[in-house]
């Protein structure tokens, strides 16, 4: 996506600056509760002004919906396709992958529940980015079955860790579970989806 303000492209001197923004909202979120996270003290955080800020972002729901983006972001960076592993190592990996990275910050996936409900325009379109990001990069894992059924195997792999996720933040599951079940579901893919390739 091309970052824009008021219609245009930024310079290289705003996407640094909205970057710092995204940034200092991130630490914030690290420390604290996105409710009790003042959008002045990002501001003050970023070293702008209050005002710069909203040049920038509509809403705090805009500006964490542009954290998720870049948190996942340097998930993907940091992850390197592993060429030696099968198609079901790979999908294995890349779950335990996602378990653990919200096990470690689940404050971020307490913010993707919470925008969910967002009627900010602009909070939504980088919340669907998101989303759609997301299951394209589990779609990837199913690279051996045929388009609709690695979208279906996707959606209904991303439901279970959501809804297992869910269970291990919000209602005092554990994230093992949440492990158990997606593993258990990979085992009932795996002779049909997984076992090419």
């Amino acid at each position: 996506m091309v970052e824009q303000v008021n219609g245009e492209a930024m310079p290289a001197w705003q996407l640094a600056r909205r970057q710092r923004i995204v940034e200092a909202a991130l630490r914030a979120l690290e420390s604290q509760e996105y409710e009790q996270i003042q959008i002045r003290d990002v501001a003050q955080a970023a070293e702008v002004a209050l005002g710069t800020l909203y040049r920038y972002f509509s809403s705090k729901e805009h500006l964490y919906a542009a954290v998720l983006q870049e948190w996942a972001q340097f998930g993907r960076a940091s992850r390197a396709r592993a060429g030696a592993l099968t198609p079901e190592e790979r999908l294995r990996k890349r779950i335990n992958g996602v378990i653990r990275a919200f096990e470690r910050q689940p404050q971020i996936f307490k913010v993707y529940v919470l925008l969910q409900t967002s009627v900010d325009p602009k909070a939504k379109a980088l919340l669907a980015e998101f989303a759609a990001s997301a299951k394209a990069s589990l779609v990837d894992e199913f690279d051996s079955a045929d388009a609709s059924q690695a979208q279906d195997a996707a959606i209904m792999l991303w439901s279970i860790i959501h809804t297992m996720l869910i269970q291990a933040i919000y209602h005092g599951g554990t994230m093992r579970e949440a492990r158990r079940v997606a593993e258990r579901f990979i085992d009932l893919l795996s002779p049909r989806l997984l076992s090419r390739g």
